[in-house]
């Protein structure tokens, strides 16, 4: 997995003027300092205690400077914004006041007025006449029609502010960018528009595992069941995509200090979908080498292999063991470790430390399997949910046994609905 940078492209963007309404003065002034650093401005300083402190009138919003490479030499221009976020025209008082203020600083080349919304023609006129008289510092005058132009030509400021002006190619492209450069998957409304519009992307299948482990994360997997629904080819292009990153991931949640469990959580529920539909045999295949699947001379070390798989085996085994044997079978039983004695725990001067999620998980030979997979006198390959084998041949056999859990599970509450 490598780092992705926003490329967005005309056919990206709505057609539609750009809603400033959307956002309130701060995020303006914060949409000019993101837009002016994405220009290439440099030694950016707010002058009102801060990044995005206030859109009041009066004093300098805003100081930067810029290079200027010429054909026979360079030099650095300083810049003065002043930032007005109006709901209606910004007033002739208001621009004559910053520049005759500019005016009286000879240390500023430029005088920017930058507004969301419009600025008169009597006022243009105004500034024109005073040019003229006047040439430094540059007085630049961006009105709203002026900004929509620039940020379109600046789409990182754009999206992260108005995402609503993407159309919907857009919104993936940022949504990809966002999980792979931060590891941020995507929630709310823009989960409930990736599953409306899931055919959309038919061929993406990044953006379909990404939207998955979304799911698993934070929406309603129940509800809205991605495993189930796309097709096979799909799903299979997606579990093998998922596969292939799974030490990028990992490496670069570290990196970024995020947790890790809606990974293996995610492509644990991709994995058990994939072992449902397709069988142990390509699950088997998918889990230990998905370079096989992706044209890649790549060749692992077994040990790496079983590295990178071996989270995600124990935790579809651990979740089948504790759904199917909680309240429905004896053979396995969960508990935690100290269950029994926390509460006398509370008695001793030096009470034991506890493991976290520490839990104990009881195999027996008695009892009978409800489902018919587990012989009498034989212990149910579940109660050994940390124990994932370290060969394909061992895991297309793990899997044959939790594809026949799964199978008999979700039929009964088939039948039962």
């Amino acid at each position: 997995m490598t780092d992705i940078s926003i490329t967005l492209t005309d056919i990206d963007f709505l057609e539609e003027q750009l809603d400033f309404s959307e956002i309130s003065p701060v995020e303006f002034e914060k949409l000019v300092f993101h837009l002016l650093d994405e220009m290439g401005f440099s030694n950016l300083t707010w002058r009102k205690g801060g990044d995005g402190n206030s859109a009041t009138d009066g004093g300098r919003d805003l100081e930067a400077t810029y290079w200027t490479v010429l054909p026979t030499a360079s030099k650095e221009e300083k810049y003065w914004f002043e930032v007005k976020y109006r709901k209606n025209q910004l007033e002739k008082s208001q621009v004559q006041g910053t520049i005759l203020n500019a005016a009286g600083n000879n240390t500023k080349d430029n005088v920017v007025i930058i507004t969301n919304s419009t600025i008169s023609n009597p006022t243009l006129d105004w500034v024109r006449e005073f040019q003229n008289t006047h040439k430094k510092p540059t007085i630049s005058l961006w009105q709203g029609h002026d900004l929509e132009l620039l940020l379109r030509k600046n789409p990182r400021t754009l999206a992260r502010f108005l995402p609503s002006s993407l159309a919907f190619s857009g919104r993936c492209k940022v949504i990809e960018s966002k999980f792979s450069n931060l590891m941020l998957l995507p929630a709310g409304g823009e989960l409930d528009e990736l599953w409306n519009k899931k055919e959309d992307f038919y061929e993406d299948s990044y953006l379909t595992l990404i939207a998955i482990l979304a799911e698993v994360a934070y929406g309603d997997i129940v509800e809205r069941q991605w495993g189930l629904e796309i097709d096979d080819a799909r799903l299979f292009s997606v579990a093998a995509t998922g596969m292939l990153n799974v030490y990028p991931f990992i490496l670069k949640s570290s990196a970024l200090n995020r947790d890790q469990t809606p990974l293996i959580q995610g492509l644990s529920y991709i994995m058990q979908c994939l072992l449902l539909r397709s069988g142990e045999d390509l699950a088997a295949s998918v889990l230990f080498h998905p370079e096989a699947f992706a044209e890649s001379d790549i060749e692992l070390p077994d040990e790496l292999k079983f590295n990178r798989y071996e989270p995600i085996f124990n935790t579809i085994f651990h979740d089948l063991s504790v759904q199917c044997s909680e309240n429905y079978c004896s053979k396995v039983s969960h508990m935690s470790k100290d269950k029994d004695n926390s509460y006398f725990s509370r008695f001793l001067k030096t009470p034991p430390k506890k493991e976290e999620n520490s839990v104990l998980i009881l195999n027996s030979i008695n009892g009978e399997c409800q489902i018919g997979l587990v012989a009498k006198g034989v212990y149910c390959p579940l109660g050994n949910s940390d124990e994932a084998p370290k060969t394909l041949e061992g895991l297309v056999s793990e899997l044959k046994f939790a594809r026949g859990v799964l199978i008999n599970r979700s039929g009964e509450l088939s039948e039962s609905a």
